[in-house]
């Protein structure tokens, strides 16, 4: 990481809590059932771990390969490139689509891609998941407040973004 990442983090780490600071059902359980507790989920070719892109650990891999399974994911939308690891984890499970924004349970947002239509095509229940999203400060303030951002969960490594409208609109800082 770089000083100014480094700085970033240590500011998340202030904010952020476990699963004893969240006072909401679903993201409690979003929490306590995938991000801290390990689902049984076949294990990740080697090639998937490998193309981590630097900031991202081996952990942070088997977080999305988590949610894929804890959600039942089957269509996924996204700027896929053939080295990226969540292009091996689609592979890996077999029983997920690549599809458009419009009708996807999950949207992908790598770094460097645009995401002003994809949020804009969330539908109701589903998942957003940016990638590294504290690298472009102004993109993810704009993604925070989308109309159909109703839960922002912020691990740092990965920004969660839901559309669930029976939900207040909150934000949580989450340490993995």
């Amino acid at each position: 990481m770089s000083v100014l990442l480094k700085k970033s983090y240590w500011l998340f780490l202030l904010k952020s809590t476990n699963e004893h600071g969240v006072h909401s059902p679903f993201v409690y359980n979003l929490v306590t059932r995938c991000f801290y507790k390990p689902i049984k989920t076949s294990p990740l070719p080697k090639n998937t771990i490998k193309n981590t892109p630097k900031q991202l650990k081996s952990k942070h891999i088997l977080l999305l390969d988590r949610i894929i399974c804890y959600f039942k994911i089957n269509k996924i939308a996204g700027d896929f490139k053939n080295n990226h690891p969540i292009t091996h984890l689609i592979k890996h499970q077999k029983k997920i689509d690549t599809t458009s924004s419009s009708n996807a349970d999950l949207i992908f947002i790598s770094k460097n891609t645009h995401i002003a239509r994809q949020i804009d095509e969330l539908q109701p229940n589903a998942l957003a998941i940016i990638e590294l999203p504290h690298e472009n400060k102004k993109k993810w303030n704009a993604i925070k407040t989308h109309k159909n951002a109703h839960v922002v969960i912020d691990t740092y490594f990965f920004g969660f973004i839901f559309n669930r409208n029976q939900q207040a609109k909150e934000e949580f800082f989450i340490r993995l």
